[in-house]
């Protein structure tokens, strides 16, 4: 992950680059999810998808061939959500809902000790607090 907002930029637009989860392969039309620091996988059934595969690594077929992980294969995915960097509270995983913490920063919602309402979902993970999650807002 990025030191600081410099050493990553965040693209304009819907279209968002992520790596495939290892033993995945992915397919243009496809509804994908988080699963891992900027790593996506196939949505399974009743989960949140955050977009759909548009596109990928050039010279693949991602109609009949489709985008491997295990080749290291990146997907392009059509996003109708605004990304951010946001300023951790405290650890959040790759993944994590996230809600509004304490002193202008966001923590996990695990739905048991913090159960604020949801704001955001982390692309990337953060460690320790003060640590910056880039994440997608709901």
């Amino acid at each position: 992950m990025a030191r600081n907002k410099v050493e990553y930029h965040i693209q304009a637009g819907a279209f968002h680059t992520f790596k495939v989860q290892a033993d995945e392969t992915l397919f243009i039309g496809q509804p994908v999810a988080i699963r891992g620091d900027m790593t996506v996988g196939l949505a399974n059934e009743g989960e949140e998808a955050i977009g759909i595969v548009y596109a990928g690594s050039v010279a693949k077929d991602g109609v009949n061939e489709g985008y491997k992980g295990d080749d290291g294969d990146i997907v392009t995915v059509v996003m109708n959500k605004p990304i951010v960097y946001l300023t951790a509270g405290g650890a959040i995983p790759a993944g994590g809902d996230i809600q509004v913490g304490a002193n202008g920063k966001f923590i996990h919602r695990d739905g048991t000790t913090n159960t604020g309402a949801v704001i955001a979902k982390a692309l990337t993970t953060a460690s320790a607090d003060g640590d910056f999650v880039i994440a997608y807002l709901k």
